[in-house]
């Protein structure tokens, strides 16, 4: 059985997270809020630090920021989506670097929260407590 490999980023910067609101185009919980990530996809060799590259491209795709070199893994777990594909989610927290958060290319809205906004946002499965880990994690 194949996995589809996903790499999500909790964003830090200035002790808050970055989550961001899916495109009402999306067939994955349309308008739902998330946080920046996708699927590793394929290459034609090897590529190292593959998923710190997806981290990269994802987010600058997304929400049009970079971050600094040193993501630290601090969840992964597995679900099956409607279909039936098998998932396998990892979930790093990293570092701003530049840019500022807009919504871009399946996004349709974005913030930086605090732990205390969670209840004020309409999250996909399993987000609020990657978000949860992630604001443990901040400063480690």
């Amino acid at each position: 059985m194949l996995h589809s490999i996903i790499a999500n980023a909790l964003i830090v910067k200035d002790r808050k997270i970055l989550i961001s609101q899916r495109g009402s185009n999306e067939k994955h919980d349309p308008l739902k809020w998330t946080i920046p990530g996708g699927k590793v996809e394929q290459t034609q060799g090897n590529v190292w630090n593959i998923l710190e590259e997806t981290l990269k491209r994802e987010i600058k795709e997304e929400v049009g920021l970079t971050i600094k070199d040193g993501v630290k893994l601090i969840s992964n777990n597995t679900f099956i989506r409607t279909g039936g594909q098998h998932v396998i989610a990892l979930v790093f927290i990293c570092c701003w670097d530049s840019g500022i958060a807009k919504p871009c290319e399946d996004t349709n809205d974005v913030a930086w929260i605090e732990e205390k906004d969670l209840e004020f946002y309409d999250f996909s499965p399993n987000v609020k407590e990657y978000i949860k880990r992630g604001f443990q994690n901040i400063g480690i």
